[in-house]
């Protein structure tokens, strides 16, 4: 489990110090494996915006780019395939230090001058996304420190678990046992019913209640999945080990680092009928959200819409229902589903999920009313619907 100290601390009413809080976790037997905070490895960088962006005059890869900083106009020769006028990026003036001590230098590239580096992600070890710069949110002021903009002073604590303390796979779960430990108040996520203002509804059908005895759902329309998930958002995912997918998804992924709860939102227009949780048939299949073909048996749990095979129960979605830019109405799931029905599943499809390693070490079943409703909340904050 990887996470943030000052995601925990918005968890808990404590001054308690970074050595304070791993002593603690250590003391309760959840071993420290990691501590890292992203200013040992970075110098001072700042957000820039690409004026104009043409091709190289003698290299067809790279892009001679104009570009606004703090410092006025800059002229940079880049690699990256979407460099293009508009866009905001993290920039590196001359003598800025990369992660690995590489030191920016005036370069002169197939004959054009470049003063500074426009980065990506993995440039700045700062996530895993190396299809090209860094796009950073329109509203982000250039000159802005990026430091101080991404809140990056803090530290970033990875504990490895045992298998009896599934308990401790949120940031709820580890405030509420550091919280016991240092005597803090463990201040709870407000989680207020989100009241219906639409009468769609979609009936479920319970036919394995021995391996789900719960099942949630609502139904969110008139969103607009187009336009990105809120920076602070991918921040806490970003440094959670969790790569940032489109707003419906990273809503569902954060209320699972947050909660401890495994949420699913399927795209309420491509169900076509009632939703139902059954044992598969036997020689069912199920196209996964992974593009890999999932050949079932009667041991596996599967969620169903007008009876086929929409997901394999506790593991993972399916392609054919899955939430895309274009999505406008979604259907949120959240469930509990015993770990006897979970276990050794995901494994026989070659699989291992963020959902499947939670089930099967128990997730409480009181939870799925409760995440759903802060999973309705974030949606209609950050999409409107």
């Amino acid at each position: 489990m990887k996470f943030t100290l000052s995601w925990l601390k918005d968890h808990l009413e404590t001054t308690s110090s970074l050595e304070d809080i791993l002593y603690a976790l250590t003391d309760l037997g959840l071993e420290v494996e990691e501590v890292v905070n992203p200013l040992a490895k970075l110098a001072p960088f700042t957000l820039a915006r690409v004026i104009h962006a043409e091709k190289h005059p003698d290299a067809d890869k790279l892009r001679v780019c104009r570009v606004m900083t703090d410092e006025g106009e800059k002229q940079i020769v880049c690699g990256a395939p979407n460099a293009r006028a508009g866009i905001k990026v993290p920039f590196a003036t001359v003598g800025a230090k990369l992660p690995g001590d590489f030191k920016i230098k005036k370069a002169k590239l197939r004959g054009v001058e470049s003063f500074g580096m426009l980065c990506a992600q993995t440039e700045l070890e700062l996530g895993d996304d190396d299809d090209g710069l860094w796009e950073l949110p329109a509203d982000a002021a250039v000159g802005t420190d990026l430091i101080e903009y991404l809140d990056l002073n803090d530290n970033i604590i990875e504990v490895d678990l045992t298998p009896n303390r599934g308990d401790c796979l949120s940031i709820r779960g580890l405030a509420r046992e550091v919280g016991v430990l240092n005597q803090a108040q463990v201040s709870e996520q407000a989680c207020a019913p989100v009241t219906a203002s639409i009468n769609d509804r979609i009936s479920i059908t319970l036919e394995a209640p021995e391996a789900c005895a719960r099942y949630v759902g609502r139904v969110v329309r008139n969103l607009d999945l187009r336009q990105p998930t809120p920076q602070w958002m991918q921040e806490k995912l970003r440094r959670s080990g969790v790569r940032s997918l489109g707003p419906a998804v990273d809503v569902t992924n954060y209320v699972l680092l947050e909660l401890g709860q495994p949420m699913h939102a399927f795209d309420a227009d491509k169900l076509n009928g009632p939703v139902g949780v059954r044992r598969a048939l036997a020689g069912e299949t199920c196209v996964l959200l992974d593009g890999k073909q999932a050949e079932l048996t009667p041991e596996f749990t599967v969620i169903t819409a007008a009876d086929r095979a929409i997901a394999v129960a506790g593991v993972m979605g399916g392609q054919d229902t899955s939430v895309g830019a274009d999505t406008t109405r979604v259907f949120l799931e959240s469930a509990h589903f015993a770990p006897e029905s979970i276990i050794g599943r995901a494994r026989k499809l070659g699989l291992h999920t963020d959902a499947s390693h939670r089930f099967e070490r128990g997730v409480d079943p009181a939870l799925p009313a409760l995440a759903l409703e802060r999973a309705s909340a974030l949606v209609l904050d950050i999409l409107g619907g």
